[in-house]
């Protein structure tokens, strides 16, 4: 396992911040589902977040907008926005912490809600999960 953590841009401070939106880009290639969280995106204040990870390094970014979901025909490939925190009931909860972890071949960071839930994504060998 890394014993450090590797962290591009910088986290925003979310810890006590009302969830507005919490998104994620699928990544589909060849109609089948190669990574269920691509991309993860977090409104929170009326800013957007972008947040992913590429070979175990974290990345924290500001966006403009929400995504959109788009295709790549030339790769044969689709991104699907799903609403996460419709699925999971996480709007409108405040964020109690936000932590990040290195793992064996990735990283993970881990959201905890108000109401003691929690959802982590996980990345490893640079294919990006999630799991409450």
């Amino acid at each position: 396992m890394s014993e450090s953590l590797d962290v591009n841009g910088e986290a925003p401070n979310l810890s006590g911040q009302i969830l507005e939106e919490l998104l994620c880009t699928e990544m589909w290639y060849e109609g089948k589902l190669e990574e269920p969280a691509n991309v993860i995106y977090l409104k929170v204040n009326g800013s957007w977040f972008r947040h992913y990870f590429d070979c175990g390094i974290i990345f924290w970014r500001t966006d403009d907008r929400a995504p959109e979901s788009y295709e790549m025909e030339e790769l044969d490939s689709y991104f699907k926005v799903v609403d996460l925190a419709v699925k999971f009931g996480f709007k409108g909860l405040r964020i109690r912490s936000y932590e990040a972890c290195p793992l064996e071949n990735g990283s993970e960071t881990i959201f905890t809600f108000s109401n003691d839930c929690s959802i982590i994504f996980s990345c490893i060998d640079d294919v990006t999960s999630y799991r409450t």
